[in-house]
């Protein structure tokens, strides 16, 4: 088990430190714009319309796990024992530690008592209440880093990958209405489950490709639906970001396609998967050939994907 660090500072007991008023912000994330009256001071917002007390933002505060998470029991659910073979694969991918949780009300800017671990890290999210609810990360001048995404369904998880490179603390940015309260959790990314040669889920999740390369096999059947899946390759600490490959990408209608899944371990990222979304891997189908105009004119044959 690799000892988790603590962040520069002393913060105050049980608290997140809060990252307010330091540098620049890049602006929104890729979520629900803040509606009139909803915002929070602590997120350079207007304070929203709640009544005192109850609709007052609360500082992030960490959440000990060990006494069963609180009013979140019900929803944080203990990281599984990984397989050998994903714990083999994970080596190499992220560090092992102690889940961690931090909850709040109403819009924030913190950073988190411990540093983790070099490597990716899953990040789940959830809140309860009205409104909109948006999650992304902050360097370490207050600047927007990476667009976690948002939560528009109560009460039910949304889980991402990101990486961590260990040069400070991790620091997040919510955005929600004042009355909304939220709960962030980071994982190993030993907590994933194993991609195999299938798996089905619903709505967001990170999977774990660790076979050969091949052809990953996407559907979405629903009329008015959504579907994106990212790859997301191993890299060493302290390297530039390089972008995930992207496996599939489809809104608002019916869908089959298959795309090149490189060889892995590969941590596989479902994203916007509305309802319920079934992934195959199998080899990748040779392009057929096909001739036209500029192939009789060049006497070149011309291929295309199926």
């Amino acid at each position: 088990m690799t000892k988790i660090s603590k962040g520069e500072g002393p913060p105050d007991p049980g608290q997140g430190r809060r990252v307010e008023g330091v540098g620049k912000s890049s602006g929104p994330g890729r979520g629900t714009a803040p509606g009139p009256g909803t915002g929070s001071a602590a997120d350079g917002l207007p304070a929203g319309s709640g009544s005192a007390g109850e609709g007052r933002a609360r500082s992030p505060h960490r959440i000990d796990l060990a006494d069963g998470g609180g009013r979140w029991a019900d929803l944080i659910v203990p990281s599984p024992a990984p397989s050998a073979e994903v714990a083999a694969a994970a080596e190499g991918l992220g560090g092992e530690f102690d889940t961690l949780a931090y909850a709040g009300r109403g819009g924030a800017r913190f950073a988190m008592e411990e540093k983790v671990p070099p490597g990716y890290v899953l990040v789940e999210f959830a809140r309860t209440g009205p409104g909109y609810f948006d999650l992304g990360s902050v360097d370490w001048d207050g600047r927007e880093a990476v667009a976690l995404g948002d939560s528009s369904t109560s009460r039910r998880f949304e889980r991402r990958v990101m990486w961590c490179d260990n040069l400070y603390p991790l620091r997040f940015r919510v955005r929600c209405d004042d009355r909304a309260e939220w709960v962030i959790v980071i994982r190993s990314v030993r907590a994933v489950r194993a991609l195999g040669t299938a798996a089905t889920g619903r709505g967001s999740e990170v999977l774990l490709h660790t076979g050969p390369a091949g052809g990953l096999v996407t559907r979405l059947h629903a009329a008015k639906g959504s579907l994106r899946v990212e790859g997301h390759k191993p890299r060493r600490p302290h390297t530039p970001a390089t972008s995930p490959a992207v496996l599939a990408s489809v809104y608002e209608r019916p869908y089959e396609d298959v795309r090149a899944l490189p060889e892995g371990p590969l941590l596989v990222a479902v994203l916007d998967g509305d309802g319920d979304w079934p992934l195959e891997v199998g080899e990748l189908p040779e392009p057929r050939p096909r001739k036209g105009l500029w192939a009789r004119l060049f006497g070149r044959q011309l291929t295309r994907p199926p």
